[in-house]
């Protein structure tokens, strides 16, 4: 299984349990792992034959910038549900960083979904 890594994709979100929170889109990160065949593509040299990670990663910030939730742990869900879109993802490891949660601290989750069979 090969592997497409995205690093620290800077995201806008209302998340958060506090007024100030809901109020004002705070900035968050994300890192993920999508395992998939690149074997077609490596073959083809042909965008069509492998995961967009450019639109991916636009189609990301625009979700993330959407509703707002109370918990990363949903928002992170929410975004690896829209990886798993894309037929050819088996699978998808994410970790979303919220800096300045805990002052000193750097708080992250991870997650990992796969598709079902």
């Amino acid at each position: 299984m090969d592997s497409i890594y995205v690093s620290r994709l800077p995201l806008l979100s209302l998340v958060g349990v506090y007024l100030k929170e809901k109020e004002s889109p705070q900035p968050l990160y994300l890192d993920l792992e999508i395992k998939l065949s690149l074997e077609e593509a490596a073959d083809s040299d042909n965008l069509d034959d492998t995961l967009d990670y450019s639109t991916l990663c636009q189609n990301l910030q625009a979700a993330a910038a959407g509703v707002h939730c109370n918990l990363i742990e949903r928002r992170l869900t929410d975004l690896l549900e829209i990886v798993l879109r894309d037929s050819r993802v088996d699978e998808v490891r994410g970790r979303l960083y919220k800096p300045g949660a805990v002052p000193g601290a750097e708080i992250s989750v991870e997650r990992t979904l796969m598709r079902s069979a």
